[in-house]
């Protein structure tokens, strides 16, 4: 799905449930999540994160972060608790009204509408800590790997890095595609991509990478990978890994 599919999907989710869309913990479908409750959880996230990565990178800075994928702000609040200034990335406008409407740390948090495949608007090294957790299973992988990238990109010397993505996706969990005299021509994949867009009910991409190219990728972009490791909990359909990892 292309950004632009990803990004009309996003803002159908900011308007019927955000929360949940956010936040896909089961029983809470259809606005079950109270305010307090929701981003309570991405406190208690935030501060596990946290205290990890001062347990390996005992140097990390608390200036400012950056929270890329942020969609209603639950993680954004939660590491203002620690950082001088926050700022909060998403493709979705109509999160961004939301999260706004969340903030309770004034200025000192900003939420900002990135539709590109890339963080240009943001200038080199801004950022000592550049976070994104079940963000970037959302899309394709290219685009992915270009944030993954930029992440680098944005981080200080001597900035952290912490991202969570799957290494494998939903379609290669249910096994090959099935064998067909019909190839995937440019006709079916028209077919799929207009399906998804005018579909009345939005649909929630998941997709993975090998950790091996994640890990490739990191240092090519001029980071030090400090540790890879499972996040995913057991009994969960994905397997997924958490990067750790500090610019160079």
């Amino acid at each position: 799905m292309r950004l632009r599919s990803t990004k009309r999907h996003w803002e159908k989710f900011a308007r019927s449930d955000p929360f949940w869309a956010v936040l896909t913990t089961e029983g809470k479908r259809g606005n079950q999540w109270q305010v307090d409750e929701f981003f309570s959880t991405g406190v208690a996230t935030v501060d596990a994160e946290l205290a990890g990565v001062r347990a390996e990178i005992p140097s990390l800075r608390f200036g400012r972060a950056l929270d890329f994928g942020c969609g209603v702000g639950r993680l954004t609040q939660a590491l203002a608790r620690h950082f001088s200034t926050v700022v909060g990335v998403d493709i979705a406008e109509e999160m961004l009204v939301r999260a706004r409407s969340y903030n309770r740390h004034g200025d000192r948090v900003s939420y900002v509408l990135n539709t590109r495949d890339d963080l240009s608007q943001f200038p080199d090294q801004q950022f000592d800590f550049v976070y994104s957790l079940i963000t970037l299973q959302h899309m394709e992988p290219v685009y992915a790997c270009r944030y993954i990238a930029e992440f680098v990109r944005l981080a200080a010397p001597g900035g952290v890095i912490l991202f969570q993505i799957p290494a494998v996706g939903v379609r290669a969990i249910r096994g090959r595609r099935p064998f067909t005299l019909w190839p995937d021509t440019l006709l079916k994949r028209l077919y799929r991509d207009l399906r998804q867009k005018f579909a009345v009910d939005p649909v929630m991409e998941m997709h993975g990478i090998p950790r091996q190219e994640i890990e490739s990728l990191l240092v090519s972009s001029g980071a030090e990978l400090v540790r890879s490791y499972r996040y995913d909990a057991a009994g969960e359909q994905l397997e997924s890994w958490g990067y750790l990892a500090r610019k160079l």
